[in-house]
């Protein structure tokens, strides 16, 4: 099986969550007269959907702003998910907003599809909203 097509396999098995984690269980041997693909197909899906990464903000009480934010985003969305922390999906990027139970925080992940000039753009865009949101509840 080709790259292409293993990749194709596994973001169709996991519905396009947890590809990362996934790669890492489903690692095959490799055969004595081939070399193994796994950190190809991980760059290859690392570059597929760019993500910023965990950003971690203060709050104190992150509820307010995750109704706030479904309601921005409710019009655009094919998806929300609000079953842990707020989870909102759109064609082309998807947003997470968990909230830490250690301490008074939230953890923010932003990914786009294939388009790695849009993370940093809706990255900014979100956090512009979580900014006027803080900004408007002092």
């Amino acid at each position: 099986m080709n790259i292409k097509k293993l990749s194709a396999y596994i973001e169709m098995e996991v519905g396009n969550l947890g590809v990362m984690s996934s790669l890492s269980r489903h690692q095959r041997l490799p055969s004595a007269n081939q070399s193994w693909l796994g950190p190809t197909l991980l760059v290859e899906r690392i570059g597929m959907f760019p993500s910023s990464g965990d950003i971690r903000r203060p709050m104190r009480d992150p509820y307010p702003l995750l109704a706030h934010l479904k309601r921005l985003y409710r019009g655009q969305a094919l998806e929300i998910d609000d079953r842990d922390g707020l989870k909102v999906i759109f064609s082309d990027w998807r947003f997470r907003v968990r909230i830490c139970c250690n301490d008074p925080a939230i953890i923010i992940n932003v990914e786009t599809r294939c388009a790695t000039q849009l993370m940093p753009l809706k990255t900014a865009e979100l956090l512009s909203h979580l900014e006027h949101f803080e900004s408007a509840v002092l």
